[in-house]
Formats: structure tokens, sequence, C-alpha cells
């Protein structure tokens, strides 16, 4: 399967080419324009850029370390694909990153923000319940990790935490929407994180964090397995 030549791309400037090109790259996956398993025509990319292939093997190869591509001598370069083994790792090390990052960021988030958060994860319950569509999920679902991640405070861990939110954002869309009613069936864990978070207690938060992930991780693997 080739990529469809109906879509624009962005363009790219040359001023930092290779972080775009890298970018540009991760986007098309991360938003499963390209599909896991897909075979990708670099040259095609190269193209419509009208850059030379080069730097677009390049970014081939970064993203081949981050976990997105995977490059065979001979045969090509093709989306990762994701089995229930890999989520377990993914969601492993997300599991015990996420669950540090909210218990230290606890104190610092604002109770407002908190509040606010958890209505909004309400207010999206309330429209899936009136419309019956399951279009709430992506613009709430993960609200209360990037809180987590902004008021963490700690340099480090968000540095962690940002290489890998590719690789998260890749699984919420090409398998977590999978999921039969995901929303709804996410919806109390995360207003268990938030309350946890607006009472101020980052233990209690912390161990919010870990069963909603834990329960992830698991719906996502029987999903992979049963599909496999």
């Amino acid at each position: 399967m080739t990529q469809t030549k109906t879509e624009a791309l962005p363009a790219i400037s040359l001023e930092t080419l290779g972080n775009q090109i890298v970018d540009a790259l991760s986007q098309e996956i991360i938003s499963g324009r390209l599909t896991p398993g897909q075979r990708v025509d670099l040259s095609y990319y190269a193209a419509q850029w009208n850059i030379s292939i080069t730097p677009v093997r390049d970014a081939a190869r970064k993203l081949e370390a981050l976990g997105l591509m995977e490059i065979f001598p001979r045969r090509g370069v093709f989306v990762a694909t994701l089995n229930a083994r890999d989520v377990k790792e993914l969601f492993d090390v997300r599991i015990a990153l996420e669950s540090a990052t909210i218990r230290l960021a606890t104190p610092n988030i604002p109770r407002e923000e908190a509040e606010q958060t958890r209505a909004l994860y309400l207010q999206a319950g309330e429209k899936l319940h009136q419309e019956g569509v399951e279009q709430s999920l992506p613009a709430v679902d993960l609200l209360v990790h990037k809180l987590a991640l902004h008021y963490c405070d700690n340099a480090r861990l968000s540095k962690m935490m940002q290489e890998m939110w590719s690789q998260i954002e890749w699984c919420q869309n090409t398998v977590a929407s999978q999921l039969q009613e995901p929303f709804l069936t996410t919806l109390p864990e995360h207003i268990a994180i938030c309350d946890a978070v607006i009472a101020g207690d980052a233990e209690a938060a912390s161990k919010a964090m870990y069963r909603h992930l834990s329960l992830t991780s698991e719906r996502i693997q029987r999903l992979l397995i049963q599909s496999s």
C-alpha cells in the first residue's frame, strides 16, 4: 500500500530541514494517515517537498530509533507495527513515568484548572450520551495527562515523557481508538484522577493514574490479541 497523492502535505523550509522532516513524517504516522505495517515511499515525500532523498532517509532513521518506523535492507521502509507485547512494554514505561508525574504535579496544579479539566470530561461524556457518537475521546482524553506533564516541575521527567509522547499518541490514534466505547470506559478513571488532584492528594492521584493506565494497557492488549 502506498500513499495517496491527493492530500496536500505541509511545506518544508530549509532553515531547520532535518527537524521539520522528522516532525512531518512522524505526524503522518501519529495521525494514522500512514498505517502500521504500511510501506513508506521516501522518494514520494522528497518529491513533494522538492528536496533530495538524503535528509528524508536520515529522518526515517531517526524515526526508527523512536520506534515509529522499521527499515529493512533491500525491502524498504515501513511504519512500525504495534502488537500486544509492544503495547505492554510502552505502557509499563508510561505507567512508571506518569504515576510519578502526577504525584509531583498535584501540589502545583491550580485547583481551578483541575476543576475545569474535570468539567470538560463531564461535558464530553454528556455530549456523547446525547449524540451517541464517539467523537469526544480525541478532544479530551489526554487532558489530565498533559496537565500533569505541564506542572510536574521536573525537567528530566518532562523530557523523558515528551520523548515517548509520539508513541503514546500513535497508540491512541491507531489502536486505542478501536476499543468499544473507549471514552465511557475511561471517563470515571479520568475523573478519579481529577478528584484526587482537586483534593490535593498526590498519592491518591498517583494510584488513580496507575490504575487507569494499567486498565487501559490490559484493554488494548486484549484487543490486539483478539484481532491477531
